[in-house]
């Protein structure tokens, strides 16, 4: 009688041990059969809302007072946002600590015309880019200063932390770089005569000679190779495949070249709508 009972308290305990494997994973299935949508919401830092990092003005990706900015940058994160469901909450930040800023967890996430660097790699994650760009060397009107080549001994301004500012240094013989907090005050410093020459994101200066400032003048522009992705810390991987997956859509649904069109009344290059550029920074390895 007593072994009947163990038995069955045996058998009983057995069903309930199967109970509990099936119901753990179907648990298991439904996670992840809701897909990477749900993923990433753990790794923000407030439920529901994307806080953006980025360093305003930088005409023509950033621009305005909070809380309406605009620009480039701008309508893409409020439109891949949108895809994911979120709200949009962007921080006005120095753009010399961004980075690390974002590794921190100081925002999810940076968009700020940032260009992806080995360098930069370091600390964040990038997401697939979205910017071909290259610099362009400024100078007051009537300059001999044509080439890069001619910047031997001159003073040259750059935005503190930029890739213009470690092309001046490395890829010039300047005489003195000098750095500033933004672009538009590198530019204003060739304009009051600080500086004899400038180099900066050759958008951002185009921008500014499009909407009429005077003073200076683009002298060359230097191709580098470079491409604007937006970056995250680096253990935030679903936030950083979700991005990727809506920055895809709106390319591939034309918002894209709608908002390329609008800011910069041009085709966007075949290098990001096909996907090639991502496939020459590495980035599609890493989301």
């Amino acid at each position: 009688m007593k072994k009947s009972r163990l038995v069955a308290l045996l058998s009983a305990l057995m069903i309930l041990a199967a109970m509990v494997v099936v119901v753990g994973c179907g648990s298991s299935d439904d996670d992840s059969s809701s897909g990477g949508s749900g993923d990433f919401q753990s790794e923000l830092i407030t439920d529901g809302t994307l806080t953006v990092g980025s360093d305003i003005p930088y005409a023509p990706f950033e621009m305005g007072k909070a809380p309406d900015y605009t620009g480039f940058d701008i309508e893409l994160v409020n439109d891949i946002a949108k895809r994911l469901d979120l709200d949009v909450k962007i921080q006005d930040t120095a753009f010399d600590t961004i980075f690390t800023d974002v590794a921190q967890g100081k925002f999810d996430m940076v968009a700020s015309a940032s260009t992806i660097t080995p360098e930069r790699e370091q600390v964040v994650n990038f997401s697939d880019p979205y910017y071909e760009s290259e610099q362009a060397l400024f100078v007051p009107p009537g300059s001999d200063i044509t080439s890069v080549e001619d910047l031997a001994g001159k003073t040259v301004a750059a935005q503190d932390g930029t890739t213009g500012e470690a092309y001046a240094n490395d890829e010039t013989d300047a005489g003195q770089v000098r750095g500033f907090p933004t672009g538009a005050a590198a530019i204003a410093s060739v304009v009051n005569g600080q500086a004899d020459a400038g180099i900066v994101d050759a958008p951002v200066v185009e921008d500014a000679a499009s909407k009429g400032q005077s003073g200076f003048e683009i002298a060359t522009n230097i191709p580098t190779g470079e491409y604007y992705g937006f970056a995250f810390a680096k253990n935030t991987p679903e936030l950083l495949k979700a991005v990727n997956g809506a920055l895809a859509d709106l390319i591939d649904d034309g918002t894209y070249e709608k908002l390329f069109r609008k800011y910069f009344n041009a085709t966007p290059p075949k290098s990001i709508t096909s996907g090639t550029a991502a496939e020459d920074t590495g980035t599609t390895d890493e989301g």
